[in-house]
């Protein structure tokens, strides 16, 4: 895995055949974690660390040496830190007046970048925005990013544009262990956001400059949208193409995620090495045309000199996103190494590539598709070879076909073992189906991008528009028949997606390490051995720490920032997990399950429940759980007698069926036993109550431990629930209680306050919410209980512990 006693030399892996590690590229690693210490300093030194011990293992300098090394390795720490923080943007000043006031204002600013997005989307960056307020014009620091949906205009890079729009600062879900959406837009340096839908955006462009590379890419790509057909296929063609996905339905989107073929919509590396193959093609015409090249300069040296232009071409049409850039910097540096003869030409160019990247660009160490990207190069650097060779070559026909085969296997499994602790820590999920890469891979690159490609280049060429068209048409034809063969599979469950743990830092250094020197410690090397069994124990951790924490006499009810919904958890001592509410959105493309609940549910946890409640059908309770109940282990699941209408209902029928969890109604004077000291109260609704509304039926709930009332969770029950409530006598006393309806003035009541007697009131609403929740007079209702308050809007994601003495500390995530 390291390198040997002389750097100068070749690497002298513990396992023969398999590439190595320079001592440099051992210290650019650390620097790479110095640059990711600025989130995660304990992962960040610890990985470091681990790099350094690996290094001594390997070379086993004398003590001066490994001295100096441990310096070294400390500098590239605090050098990576140090150039990380010079260049990351500086967080802006307090939300200006027209964002507190939720008001359209007139913003005037440069279209910096304009970026195709799926599901019909644009996105504007613009730069030098200001806003038109009142009497005041207030600048908009950083970048000011607009998604419109259904674009009615094209904008260019440069224009200037006066919009009228509703502009709100950056703020994402604040949940422990959640996707930090502000540190990725603060990366670009966008701290405020816009939206707009079709022809509803008020807005004035000025004259579009000239760009010669924009103008002609906008007439290359007219010419392609002229030419290719309607449907799906055609919309993948152009996302192929061209990069641009907002023709992609999020349907399709969806299958292609859930079949773990989500990849295929980005543009990365695999699609350079698409274009690199017409490269190879055309080495292969021109020895037809004249044999004697070859005699000059070698095919795979001819191929690769004909790539390079083909490859600088297709990220110019590409928009030069910044995926593509930077696989087109990989492709370009193993091709140098190529021709320059030199071996370990993909490690090696792997190395220099981001090594160029972090120098210019040292933010982009947290960029998520260059982390998938490094990790799938470096799978078929390390594992494949070892993975390939444990089955070895025959000399037959039937057996060099059988080692053909299974040789794909590795190429597949190599890269997505690399990337699994990647993927599992940041998105909770793994679809099991990596060999439907084998045949997707080759036929979609073969038959779709490479024809697609050929099209675009035919189609601006005089007389050559029919011949692009039947190109496009055939490419299209065949990506809707792999779509619709997807769909069967689909259909037929052949393609499930699992629901894991999301690792914590520990587990993820130590699984990436037991990965990395496997095929190391596989072939006898006794090293490699010793640093697999500390990356298995480092793994291992978290999992004993888990277990011990599990056995200690505490509760805690932890308030999930859901946004303007609400989803509570409650953890009871043995590990027994209690999940009310899942949260929701009224978004078709947004699943508030999948993205937000199950991976704050599953950090660090297996991804199963005791129980499920919802406490009434309305969306921003509910929709949610069509993830959870679908993907973790449920053991029960209890509503409040009603069920949804429309597609929330059909999803959350289908969920039932898939987890084979069937709903159980509530009603006033249940209870459900927790565990031994602990239990669930339903106070309301009472048999045979109607309500004015959905709200009004809400289950209202009350946690007790040990004889102790600890919270009440009403749901968004109203005057009239709450009244009812309150006139059959139920007992409401407990320590917390969670605001119904999000903090509404429609559930404002001193009677509930007296009732209950809470210690501490929490409330789940949304940032800025449109309904200024918790409302204003609830807020002074409460004061004049005297009950602090706190609300997700503000805190993000709030959680309660009870120790066993029944004292409770309330937390929030900042």
């Amino acid at each position: 895995m390291f390198a040997g006693r002389r750097q100068e030399g070749p690497s002298l892996a513990a396992g023969a055949g398999l590439p190595g590690l320079l001592a440099w590229q051992v210290y650019f690693l650390a620097w790479c974690a110095g640059i990711w210490s600025l989130r995660e300093p304990a992962a960040a030194w610890s990985a470091a660390l681990f790099l350094w011990a690996g290094l001594m293992l390997f070379r086993r300098p004398g003590a001066l040496r490994a001295c100096c090394s441990l310096g070294l390795t400390a500098a590239c720490l605090v050098g990576g830190a140090a150039q990380a923080r010079l260049v990351l943007p500086d967080v802006p000043p307090p939300v200006p007046a027209f964002a507190e006031e939720r008001a359209k204002a007139l913003v005037r600013g440069r279209v910096a970048e304009v970026t195709d997005k799926a599901n019909g989307r644009i996105e504007l960056l613009l730069a030098d925005a200001a806003a038109d307020f009142g009497n005041a014009t207030i600048p908009v620091p950083g970048l000011l990013s607009l998604d419109w949906d259904e674009p009615a205009y094209r904008p260019a890079p440069g224009q200037t544009a006066a919009l009228r729009v509703r502009v709100r600062p950056v703020h994402g879900f604040r949940n422990a262990g959640g996707a930090d959406f502000e540190w990725r837009e603060r990366l670009r340096g966008v701290f405020y956001r816009a939206y707009a839908r079709g022809a509803d955006l008020e807005a004035a462009w000025g004259r579009r400059p000239a760009n010669f590379w924009w103008d002609a890419r906008e007439r290359l790509r007219g010419a392609l949208l002229e030419r290719l057909p309607e449907g799906q296929g055609a919309a993948i063609v152009l996302g192929l193409v061209l990069g641009e996905r907002s023709r992609i339905s999020f349907e399709v989107s969806d299958e292609l995620r859930a079949a773990g073929l989500s990849h295929t919509l980005a543009l990365s590396g695999l699609n350079v090495v698409y274009v690199a193959a017409l490269g190879w093609a055309l080495a292969w015409l021109a020895g037809l045309v004249r044999p004697g090249i070859y005699l000059r300069l070698p095919r795979a040296k001819l191929a690769v000199l004909l790539s390079f232009p083909l490859v600088a071409a297709y990220v110019w049409v590409g928009q030069a996103s910044p995926s593509l850039v930077r696989s087109a910097l990989m492709f370009g540096f193993w091709g140098l190494l190529l021709l320059l003869d030199r071996g370990r030409a993909l490690v090696d160019g792997l190395f220099l590539a981001l090594l160029l990247i972090v120098l210019v660009q040292p933010l982009a160490v947290y960029d998520v598709s260059l982390q998938l990207s490094a990790a799938a190069v470096a799978g078929l650097a390390f594992p494949y070879p070892w993975l390939r060779g444990l089955i070895p070559a025959g000399r037959s026909v039937l057996a060099r076909s059988l080692h053909w085969c299974w040789d794909g296997v590795c190429l597949s499994l190599g890269s997505n073992l690399a990337i699994l602790p990647i993927s599992v820590w940041y998105f909770g999920t793994f679809p099991p189906n990596f060999l439907l890469n084998l045949p997707w891979l080759p036929i979609q690159g073969f038959a779709v991008q490479i024809p697609g490609m050929l099209g675009l280049g035919l189609a601006p060429i005089p007389g050559l528009g029919p011949a692009a068209g039947w190109l496009l048409e055939a490419a299209a034809r065949v990506q809707d028949w792999m779509l619709a063969a997807l769909h069967q599979g689909m259909l037929a469950g052949l393609f499930p997606t699992w629901a894991l743990l999301r690792p914590l830092w520990p587990e993820l250094l130590g699984a990436a390490a037991a990965l990395a020197v496997t095929p190391y410690a596989a072939r006898g090397g006794r090293e490699a051995l010793v640093l697999l069994l500390a990356g298995l124990l480092l793994a291992a951790w978290p999992h004993a720490a888990m277990l011990r924490a599990e056995q200690r006499a505490e509760v805690r009810l932890t308030l999930l920032d859901v946004g303007q919904a609400q989803a509570a958890l409650i953890d009871l001592p043995g590990g027994r997990r209690v999940l009310v509410d899942g949260g929701g959105t009224f978004s078709p493309t947004f699943d508030i399950g999948r993205s937000v609940v199950g991976p704050a549910l599953a950090w660090g946890r297996p991804p199963r429940l005791d129980a499920v409640l919802f406490s009434h059908p309305d969306a921003d309770h509910a929709q949610g759980l069509v993830w959870i109940l679908r993907q973790f282990r449920v053991g029960r699941f209890y509503t409040n007698g009603r069920w949804p209408e429309g597609r929330l209902a059909e999803a959350l029928d289908a969920a039932v069926a898939d987890g084979g969890t069937m709903p159980k109604a509530l009603a006033a004077g249940d209870v459900l036993a927790l565990g031994p000291e602990a239990r669930l109260e339903v106070l309301h609704p009472a048999e045979g109550y109607e309500g004015r509304n959905s709200n009004d039926n809400s289950l209202v709930l009350r946690l007790v431990w040990r004889g102790r009332p600890l919270c009440v969770l009403p749901g968004d029950v109203q005057r009239d629930g709450i009244e009812d409530m309150i006139g059959h006598e139920r007992d409401l006393r407990a320590d917390v209680l969670v605001l119904p309806h999000h903090g509404s003035k429609s559930s404002l009541s001193g009677m509930l306050y007296e009732a209950v007697v809470p210690r501490q009131a929490l409330a789940s609403c949304g940032y800025l919410n449109m309904y200024r929740f918790p409302n204003a007079d609830v807020v002074a209702e409460l004061a004049a209980h005297g009950i602090p308050l706190a609300a997700t809007s503000n805190a993000g994601m709030l959680q309660v512990a009870w120790a066993a003495d029944g004292e409770f500390r309330l937390a929030r995530r900042r």
